[in-house]
């Protein structure tokens, strides 16, 4: 396998406008000794070894912060929000800001409404996606994890973040769902799970890395899993779509080396093979990614 690397100018702009249909925490009024937080999602292509997925459909009733300074609101949606994770591939959607009280906070919440449409649309069909109540800690170096909501008919799910927030300033963070990684069909009942595997990171230093792998035909491989790691440690991955394409979101600036796995397990347990690629072995790049804030850096692969 042999990658080349290319800086790329697209610039990743995350506002922290609140969403239309939303409204930030007011619970927490500006003035002396508070910060403004905001949050945006997006998510990357999805494919799996049974199909392509087009939708994966959630109801998201509250974002919150929480940490020393208590648990705040940061937007509430009533009746909850129902997004398609996957129609914010190219742009984050955003969720909302609001005033919080300054001091350290320890995760982000998301608080998801289980009796409206929580679903997953594989070759076209439609199946339910159930949440579940809890767990955790899951996914990439265990900063994921899930609880029983705010009571009957919901779900929670926490991400850790590091944030210092300190009076007068602002802060937003970019969550990528990764729902590649989050999402299983359960092999005895059939029945699709999402095990959420999210990554959160402060837009002030966040970037992306966007390309396409290729077998040496150049034909596209699809659904191989593209690791973004440190030091061997994988901050964040992506899956490849049909045309080979892949994006990793939420990545803090720094050096990365990519791995690509053409046979692998999902975070949440999926049994995944690749599709199009001139081999099965996984294959790291020597080479450094270089990620800038506010910009994604391309990846062309040959597999």
């Amino acid at each position: 396998m042999q990658i080349k690397l290319a800086a790329a100018g697209t610039c990743l702009a995350v506002l922290l406008a609140a969403c239309g249909g939303g409204s930030g925490g007011a619970g927490t009024p500006g003035g002396a000794g508070t910060a403004t937080l905001g949050a945006a999602l997006m998510d990357s292509p999805f494919r799996t070894s049974g199909g392509t997925v087009t939708a994966v459909n959630l109801s998201i009733s509250k974002v919150e912060a929480v940490g020393a300074g208590g648990v705040q609101t940061i937007a509430t949606f009533s009746p909850a929000k129902q997004i398609n994770l996957l129609d914010y591939q190219s742009a984050p959607l955003q969720l909302g800001s609001a005033q919080i009280p300054s001091g350290q906070y320890q995760q982000l919440r998301f608080v998801l409404d289980t009796t409206a449409t929580n679903s997953v649309v594989v070759n076209g069909t439609s199946y339910a996606l159930t949440i579940p109540s809890a767990g955790g800690p899951s996914g990439f170096n265990g900063n994921t994890s899930t609880d029983s909501g705010d009571g009957p008919g919901t779900a929670g799910i926490k991400v850790n973040v590091s944030l210092n927030a300190q009076a007068g300033q602002t802060y937003g963070f970019l969550i990528d769902f990764n729902a590649a990684e989050s999402i299983v069909q359960a092999g005895g009942s059939g029945q699709w799970l999402m095990k959420p595997v999210l990554v959160a990171t402060a837009q002030s230093v966040s970037g992306s890395i966007a390309g396409t792998v290729k077998n040496n035909a150049g034909q596209p491989v699809s659904n191989a899993e593209v690791l973004a790691q440190q030091n061997g440690v994988t901050v964040n991955s992506a899956v490849t779509d049909s045309t080979g394409a892949f994006q990793i979101n939420a990545l803090p600036a720094g050096s990365y080396t990519l791995v690509v796995e053409n046979s692998w397990t999902s975070q949440a347990g999926a049994a995944q093979t690749a599709t199009g690629a001139d081999g099965t072995a996984a294959v790291t790049d020597p080479s450094p990614v270089t990620v800038t804030a506010g910009q994604t850096a391309s990846a062309a692969i040959t597999d």
